[in-house]
């Protein structure tokens, strides 16, 4: 007479496996009152998220843009979903790499619309634990600013050595890490190569090899910087990534600060 009762009860939880009540929904409130914007984005085809206001705006070049009201939102398991009309949204909390730049991020997303499905990455922007193949130009040193290294990118980050503006007074000194961790770039006046390795996890050590440098004076101001800049550079001893700048720390407790280039 007991197998009746199991049953009996076995029977609504395994319904309910079935209708997905393992992975229950609850709504998000959209709160008018939140003012923060929401960015994903993805490759092949390009494409740009905006999610504000209880809004969803879909871009992308090869396609008009897509701008549709949020009817319902409500998390399911890890995820959370956005829907509108011919339009979803799936946010979930995986690490995610941006397949152009190699930009990680926290999230995973997804769009569904009527025409396509779109895959890419959104939430924030994750610092990278490697700094191979990349390029940087310094914005301060010692806590001294330097103009030219705050300008806003261009073209010109494409070859970090050139200065960006003709009628600027200096040179910015730059750091290029290759594919192995070995590093050249301009001083603010010369260019070198050598001296250390940018290791994975903040590490830094001494190359096998002292770097080598051009010799052409370097009078006033570019001999100023230059020489500071050098003279970091050389006890550097670790980095970290701090609100998207790379910061070289020295053996006595000073800095270099860089911004990303091209």
């Amino acid at each position: 007479m007991a197998l009746p009762r199991i049953r009996s009860f076995l029977a609504p939880c395994a319904l309910a496996f079935v209708a997905g009540c393992a992975a229950q929904s609850h709504p998000i409130a959209l709160n008018g009152a939140d003012s923060s914007v929401y960015e994903a984005r993805g490759n092949e085809p390009f494409w740009n998220l905006s999610m504000a206001d209880g809004t969803l705006a879909l871009t992308s070049p090869d396609s008009p843009r897509l701008t549709r009201t949020i009817s319902r939102a409500y998390t399911r398991g890890h995820s959370r979903y956005y829907e509108a009309p011919d339009m979803t949204v799936v946010t979930a909390p995986s690490r995610c790499e941006d397949t152009m730049s190699g930009q990680l991020f926290t999230e995973t997303v997804r769009i569904t619309t009527k025409n396509r499905t779109l895959k890419g990455c959104g939430g924030s922007l994750l610092p990278p634990t490697r700094l191979n193949a990349t390029r940087w130009v310094a914005t301060e040193l010692d806590g001294h600013k330097l103009k030219n290294g705050n300008f806003l990118p261009d073209a010109h980050d494409s070859a970090t050595d050139e200065n960006p503006d003709p009628a600027a007074d200096m040179f910015t000194p730059t750091l290029d890490i290759n594919d192995s961790g070995k590093i050249s770039g301009s001083d603010g006046c010369n260019r070198y190569a050598g001296g250390l390795v940018f290791g994975d996890a903040g590490k830094v050590t001494p190359a096998q090899q002292a770097g080598i440098s051009t010799l052409m004076a370097c009078p006033g101001a570019h001999g100023r910087v230059s020489g500071l800049f050098l003279s970091l550079l050389h006890t550097v001893q670790s980095w970290t990534i701090e609100d998207n700048a790379l910061v070289l720390q020295t053996r006595d407790g000073k800095t270099i600060r860089l911004r990303q280039t091209f």
